[in-house]
Order: structure tokens, then C-alpha cells, then sequence
């Protein structure tokens, strides 16, 4: 591991503790459950983690104060505090710095941290999972335009659209609407009848329409809502255990959860050769300004002091 996936991975370590304790259900998503399978922890390029709750433990966590959390350690989103580019919950170890290099637009500065999404309720019919998606993904373009790092974007017609963007809309309102747009379309689905199977959907992750998978790749229960007296279906009426089933895999020695069925996530995301690693010109991650002994609060600090 590099010493800046030591560090992830103490936070890592604290979230599990953290939602073991409180009996919060996560799974680990995207990259990191890639290598929890390829790798038995990091892929060796990384350098983030990804994980994911429930909307309704996920809503539990967001309700956590600091006081709750061990020394050190900071939940940032934007309803707790302004400033805050993401529409999902990063923890961060506020005793180190880090700054990403292609959000470097928005001025946020904040610690090396875990990204935590919400998995909300999801509908089984293509054409509107599409719709939503798209929703989404105009939102994140119009929040882009604010939090993109200046001269990332060479088209001149592009930076000029950006431009107008950037001046017409505010980006704490782009975030809060991103939010409600993902979290609205998960209550309806969570509260309506539904037909088919229940997913679960992560449309602020990296992948949009992809994230969207049954939810018993994740619980391992077949879960359907009860028919009404007037379906004209026939058939059993399944149910299932309300948290489901859990599953534990091996991360650079540690035990964290994951999707029950990692063969059929890790395939909705990238393919069946999930485990053949991509070509090395491929292989990159996340350009950052990283200080591991120096809290970004100092580095603010320091910023307001040059303004005085």
C-alpha cells in the first residue's frame, strides 16, 4: 500500500466500527469491492474508497455529530456546513490535507477522506431508470461548471457555456437540488407499489445508469412487493427479511461488507473481465495536493490570513 492508502484505510476502519456499533447497513462500491475481489484490498493505482448505505441508515448517519465520531475524524456535507461541492457524505480525517486537483474550482479543501452514497429504492422499467438518469446527470453537468479546476476544459465553446452557467445558477442550490432529485425518486419507489424486482440505485456515483442493480445482489433476498387483489399476474408472493443478508470480504487484512453477489454487481459495472486489471495507459487515479501531517484547517487558516 502507498501511505496515502494507509491512510484510507484507517478510515475505513472507523466507518465500519462506527456503523457496526449503530447497526447501519453498508456495502462497499465501485472500485473499492473491485479490489476487495481482484485484490484482496486496493487496486494497486487507487486512491479513493467507495461505499454506500441505505437511504434510511444513510439518512441515520447524516444525523451523527462529531462528538459521535472518534477523535479526528469529520463528517462534511452540505447540509451540516456551506461550502460543500457533493451532493453525498465524505468522512474525512480533518489531521490531513487534501485538495483535489480537477474540483479545484469550487475552493474546497478538506482532509483524505472515504466518498459515502446513498442507495435508494429502485423502479425495474428501463425507460424510466433512463429518464431519471439523465435528470441527474444535467444536474452534475451544471454543478461541473462550478467546481471544475480553471483551464480543465480546453473547448472554448464548452468553457463558454460553463461560463454562463456558472453565472446564472448557484452551486449550494445545484447540490441541494441534486439531492432532493436522487432522494424524491427513491421515496416514491420505496412507498409505491412496484412492479418486478426492488433495486437499489446509486445515480451519484461515477457510473449513473449502472448502479442501478436488483437489490438482492446486494441482500441476496428476492424481494417483490405483494400483489393487489385486482393483478391479474399469478403467481408466489415473495417478501424478504427487511436488512437481508450480509456478507463480509478480505480488504488489505480487514473484514468489511460488500454486495452479496459481487459476480453480478462488479458485472452491471464493468463488464464481465472485471478481473482481467485494464491496460496500463488505463491506470490512473485522482491528481490531488495531499498532506498527510498537516490538517486542512490549517491550510484554510493560512488562505484567510493572505486575504486579511
Amino acid at each position: 500500500m502507498t501511505e496515502l492508502q494507509k491512510k484510507i484505510l484507517e478510515i475505513m476502519k472507523v466507518f465500519d466500527r462506527v456503523c457496526r456499533e449503530n447497526d447501519l447497513r453498508y456495502y462497499m462500491l465501485g472500485g473499492t469491492m473491485l479490489g476487495a475481489v481482484r485484490h484482496k484490498g486496493f487496486i494497486p493505482w487507487d486512491d479513493d474508497a467507495d461505499f454506500g448505505l441505505p437511504r434510511r441508515d444513510y439518512e441515520q448517519l447524516l444525523t451523527f455529530k462529531d462528538e459521535q465520531l472518534p477523535e479526528g475524524y469529520q463528517l462534511r456535507h452540505f447540509s451540516k456546513e456551506s461550502g460543500v461541492p457533493y451532493a453525498f457524505i465524505r468522512l474525512e480525517d480533518i489531521r490531513t490535507t487534501c485538495i483535489e486537483t480537477r474540483r479545484s474550482g469550487s475552493g474546497y479543501v478538506g482532509g483524505v477522506y472515504i466518498d459515502i452514497f446513498p442507495l435508494d429504492a429502485d423502479g425495474n422499467v428501463l425507460p424510466l431508470r433512463i429518464v431519471k438518469e439523465y435528470r441527474v446527470s444535467f444536474l452534475k453537468r451544471l454543478l461541473y461548471a462550478h467546481i471544475a479546476e480553471p483551464g480543465a476544459v480546453k473547448n472554448p465553446v464548452k468553457r463558454a457555456v460553463m461560463s454562463i452557467v456558472k453565472k446564472r445558477t448557484d452551486m449550494e442550490a445545484l447540490v441541494r437540488k441534486l439531492d432532493a432529485t436522487v432522494k424524491r425518486y427513491g421515496v416514491a419507489k420505496e412507498n409505491l407499489p412496484q412492479w418486478g424486482e426492488a433495486r437499489f440505485s446509486n445515480y451519484l456515483g461515477h457510473w449513473g445508469r449502472k448502479e442501478s442493480v436488483p437489490r438482492r445482489v446486494f441482500d441476496g433476498e428476492i424481494r417483490q412487493r405483494k400483489y393487489f387483489a385486482f393483478d391479474f399476474r399469478r403467481g408466489e408472493k415473495i417478501s424478504a427479511a427487511p436488512g437481508g443478508r450480509r456478507k463480509e470480504y478480505e480488504f488489505e487484512g480487514h473484514r468489511f461488507f460488500g454486495p452479496v453477489d459481487s459476480a453480478g454487481y462488479l458485472t452491471a459495472l464493468y463488464g464481465y473481465d472485471y478481473m482481467m486489471p485494464p491496460k496500463e495507459e488505463e491506470r490512473c487515479g485522482h491528481p490531488a495536493i495531499i498532506e498527510l501531517e498537516q490538517s486542512y484547517l490549517d491550510v484554510i487558516e493560512r488562505k484567510n490570513a493572505d486575504k486579511r
